[in-house]
């Protein structure tokens, strides 16, 4: 977006107005909020007052000096023309209004208020001809020129030797005399060495008359308003205008003006004090957020993290585990042997497989529940730990007091109970699961049967051998003797190779459910574990709490306290250089 021609008079100055201007606006809108007192929402609103205030203007010169044309050039609107004010021997003061009017202040002041936006930073005394009536020479020195803060000479090229604006000037007091600037006007009029000439003739005369130069000017005023206003990039008519020197002088003054510095520095200071003000006031709220933005918020990532320490900490927990599991196994062996011994094959007890199973179930459990108390102990070290940093931190950094229980600390028995429990529910199901005795009875069954049929086939073939023998069937007698003597054997050899099936049977049993067994400790005892560290999140839900009702309440206010901040630093960094500067002038 192209810049306005206004915007390059003080551009500098009116940015950074604008800056401090809003920034103090944020400060009322969030202090009224915020818990100041009205005195300082009252400094704050004349603060913006203050900043506010226009600069005054004063144009003199001559009737026809070409005083509005210039006035409507260096602000690129057709405001100021014959029209405007009704007689030529009447001052015409320029405000800001929303709707043109006029207003008679006095029977030789007009007050004409216009739409112009520039009229909000530039206010304008357009006097009469200094060469139309003498008795407003001096209401203008008296009222104008002490409040002004340029004055702008305005001498036509056509005659720029009148007497009565230098009978004027010379009515100025001295300290006045400082504001002025001379505009030599219409120099389109004149060739370029007569301009030259009459500058120099300018300069001169002041000089003789005053003892000072003051800055001079040659411009046309009706090229650069054609320049801007007509639509069109003219580079020439701007060039020949040679009002962007004028325009250059205007925006130094502008921008060097010691009062309005002074304002926006103290300005800005009351706005940093003001600031401090509440965010003291808010100095609680910000730290309960920034609490929970700082830790709360890492707390879980950190439980996990330690979670997994812990977890990695207890390695050997689940090694011992498996290794009581196989150790039960092999306690449970010699009850298997016994399975093998003639007479239990024979006679097999029918509790036997139920007791193998029950002395694994006995000794493995035994030894999980001899173990996972250190493992939950070890959990428990852990989280307790965790909890006196994060209750460090608290009151280190956030003046925050964590107490929970009577003592102050937090009771850990009932999650360490749980650890110990869930990890013996699941060893318990995990043997159940096993499933030994139904399939051990089976095995020691069929080996029973088995083996009775061929003793009962040996039985039965030698008593036949014997009926044979009393009937003197020989030499069948001895075949069925033999035949007899060959099922025993293979009713020896079944069991001998039944003990080995057995054996392999049994030894595969466990070797297929062990990884089983030790997957579901593991599962038990890390979930025991991640409940444990979800009770020690659980015990922050409060402090979240809190954390959440002021992060609604107050996070739009701390965002809106940032942003200021930022602002006022960024005008820091522009106001600091300008302080220091004034204060070695003085």
């Amino acid at each position: 977006m192209p810049e306005k021609p206004t915007d390059l008079l003080g551009k500098n100055y009116f940015q950074t107005r604008e800056k401090l201007s809003s920034a103090i606006q944020s400060l009322t809108d969030l202090g009224r909020d915020g818990g100041i007192s009205p005195a300082r929402l009252a400094l704050l609103k004349n603060l913006l007052a203050n900043l506010e205030d226009p600069f005054l203007f004063v144009v003199v010169g001559e009737v026809n000096a070409g005083k509005s044309t210039l006035l409507n050039a260096l602000f690129g609107e057709d405001f100021c023309n014959a029209d405007v004010i009704p007689t030529t021997d009447r001052i015409g003061f320029f405000k800001y209004g929303a709707e043109a009017h006029e207003f008679d202040f006095s029977d030789d002041i007009v007050e004409i208020f216009r739409p112009n936006e520039f009229l909000k930073d530039f206010n304008i005394v357009d006097t009469p001809g200094t060469n139309s009536i003498e008795i407003e020479h001096q209401q203008i020195t008296e009222q104008f020129l002490p409040m002004a803060d340029l004055v702008l000479f305005v001498f036509s090229v056509t005659n720029p030797w009148g007497a009565s604006t230098w009978d004027f000037l010379d009515r100025i007091h001295h300290q006045w005399k400082k504001k002025v600037v001379f505009i030599l006007q219409q120099c389109d009029l004149r060739t370029e060495e007569e301009v030259a000439a009459i500058l120099e003739h300018l300069q001169k005369t002041a000089h003789h008359r005053f003892g000072q130069h003051f800055p001079t000017f040659a411009v046309s005023a009706k090229q650069a308003f054609l320049a801007k206003t007509s639509g069109l990039e003219n580079e020439d008519l701007s060039r020949n205008s040679r009002i962007d020197g004028l325009e250059r002088y205007i925006s130094g003054i502008v921008e060097s003006s010691e009062p309005r510095l002074i304002k926006l520095i103290h300005a800005w200071q009351a706005a940093c004090y003001v600031l401090g003000e509440i965010k003291e006031n808010l100095g609680a709220a910000s730290e309960i957020i920034r609490a929970d933005t700082e830790l709360l918020s890492e707390l879980e990532p950190a439980c996990q993290t330690q979670q997994e320490r812990t977890l990695k900490k207890c390695e050997p927990l689940f090694e011992a585990f498996d290794q009581s599991f196989m150790a039960a196994g092999l306690q449970a062996e010699p009850l298997l042997d016994s399975e093998f011994r003639v007479l239990s094959a024979l006679l097999p007890r029918r509790k036997s497989a139920e007791e193998i199973e029950g002395l694994i179930f006995a000794t493995t459990m035994k030894a999980v529940r001899r173990s996972i108390g250190a493992g939950a102990t070890a959990v428990k070290e852990d989280v307790a730990h965790l909890w006196e940093r994060v209750s460090e931190e608290m009151q280190e950094h956030f003046n925050l007091e964590l107490s929970v229980g009577e003592d102050g600390s937090p009771d850990w028995s009932v999650a360490h109970r749980r650890i110990e429990e869930k990890v013996e529910e699941a060893t318990a199901e995990a043997l159940r699961n096993l499933n030994l005795r139904e399939q051990l009875g089976s095995l020691f069954a069929r080996r029973s049967r088995v083996i009775w049929g061929f003793i009962f086939s040996a039985i039965l073939t030698a008593l036949g051998g014997v009926i044979l023998t009393m009937l003197d069937q020989t030499p069948w007698n001895a075949i069925t003797f033999g035949v007899a003597s060959v099922l025993l054997a293979c009713a020896a050899a079944v069991g001998g190779q039944s003990v080995k099936k057995a054996r392999h049977f049994y030894t595969g049993i466990l070797e297929t459910h062990r990884p089983i067994v030790a997957q579901k400790q593991r599962e038990a005892f890390a979930e025991g574990t991640s409940a444990f560290y979800h009770d020690f999140i659980v015990l922050f839900e409060p402090l979240r709490s809190v954390c959440r009702e002021h992060r609604e309440k107050y996070e739009p206010q701390l965002k809106v306290i940032g942003q200021i901040e930022a602002s006022l630093v960024e005008l820091e960094r522009i106001l600091a250089p300008v302080q220091k500067a004034l204060s070695s002038r003085k």
